[in-house]
């Protein structure tokens, strides 16, 4: 029996008004209602109860799909209910009908809550393959209804930089108006030259992220000096490189898009701080320079700004890490992948690399 749901529920920075209409008009639905790196081909909607609606799209690797259903329910600014039927090829979704419903609530006159309800899924895998899906769209659809209230000239009101929660602990402690001058020389939203000029010198980025869950996550990222590269003052990007194959920093990327980025050079005691929104593209042009990389994340800079350097710890480089690919030359293979515990479980392309080892500790130089 068809009995799995999801649900979950986002707040939009932008007007009910503008939210519902990217729930409803086919130009607005083609922007955001794709996945990852899915795109819609073609949008058909019959705006009534009893319409019919079809939205035909193509997965990244191009095999096309399609959804289609009926409107079970349209009441403007507050609900749609629909039927959802997913042809494709992605077996655990294929010939799965389902109900959709999306509740609008207006938080004030610039804000949503979108409570997002899918049930009747045929199991759990197909529920969880939805509920990572939709958490993707809705990212989306959030910059789809932020950049049509901006095109419809609806005066949006400037965002606290802080939370509600680092305020009141800046109120109990009496530091409120330190941290807004703070901001006020520090923090500002495309890169300066000396910002392009600190990041082109580091060789590692920690960056944070978070899952829909709201568990947060911190990466280390490593490479030649120089491997984040500044595409214009509003964006940079950085390669993925053969990982341990978990995919958390990616994955999160995948579901909520939001990152946050730490640059810290030991050797001039200095550091740098960057918030936005990232995407991982598997097919992007900058593959080409980064040998190796299995793709590459672009990050759109919504903060940038530095911090005070007195805790950061004065240290030398001894040498950049070997494993780092090299155009010319073949990185060694790390040691946990000769790990027994692991052997029956590498990809295709390291089986070649199976053993026998035991020592975890080792490998992960911990002992």
């Amino acid at each position: 029996m068809k009995n799995v749901s999801i649900a979950m529920v986002r707040k939009i920075q932008a007007p009910i008004q503008a939210v519902y209409a990217a729930w409803t008009e086919p130009r607005l639905i083609a922007k955001w209602l794709a996945p990852g790196d899915d795109a819609v081909t073609s949008v058909t909607t019959d705006l009534r109860r009893g319409g019919r609606y079809r939205i035909e799209g193509q997965h990244v690797e191009g095999r096309a799909y399609s959804i289609s259903g009926t409107y079970l329910e349209l009441s403007p600014d507050r609900r749609i209910a629909m039927s959802w039927t997913y042809d494709g090829p992605v077996s655990a979704l294929k010939g799965d009908t389902s109900t959709l419903i999306a509740e609008f609530r207006a938080l004030d006159a610039h804000s949503t809550e979108l409570t997002l309800t899918h049930e009747k899924h045929q199991d759990r895998e197909a529920a969880e393959i939805t509920r990572v899906s939709w958490n993707s769209c809705i990212t989306k659809l959030e910059g789809v209804a932020e950049t049509q209230c901006r095109d419809a000239g609806v005066d949006q009101p400037v965002r606290d930089f802080f939370s509600d929660g680092q305020r009141q602990i800046q109120e109990r402690r009496n530091t409120r108006q330190l941290a807004d001058r703070l901001e006020a020389i520090l923090v500002h939203d495309t890169l300066g030259a000396a910002d392009a000029a600190f990041i082109v010198r580091q060789n590692m980025v920690f960056v944070a992220t978070s899952d829909t869950y709201g568990q947060a996550n911190c990466s280390y990222k490593g490479g030649r000096r120089g491997f984040v590269s500044i595409i214009d003052d509003k964006t940079i990007a950085f390669p993925d490189y053969d990982g341990n194959g978990m995919h958390l920093s990616l994955g999160n990327i995948h579901e909520t898009g939001k990152v946050g980025l730490l640059f810290i050079d030991f050797e001039r005691q200095a550091r740098l701080r960057i918030l936005g929104r990232a995407s991982a593209v598997e097919n992007d042009p900058l593959l080409a320079h980064y040998p190796g990389a299995r793709s590459i994340t672009r990050v759109t800079i919504e903060s940038v700004f530095s911090n005070c350097p007195r805790y950061v710890h004065k240290m030398k480089l001894v040498e950049e890490s070997s494993f780092v690919p090299a155009e010319d030359a073949e990185a060694p293979a790390p040691g946990w992948k000769k790990l027994n515990a692991v052997a029956d479980v590498l990809p295709e392309e390291d089986k070649r690399l199976a053993g026998t080892d035991t020592d975890l500790n080792k490998t992960l130089n911990r002992d």
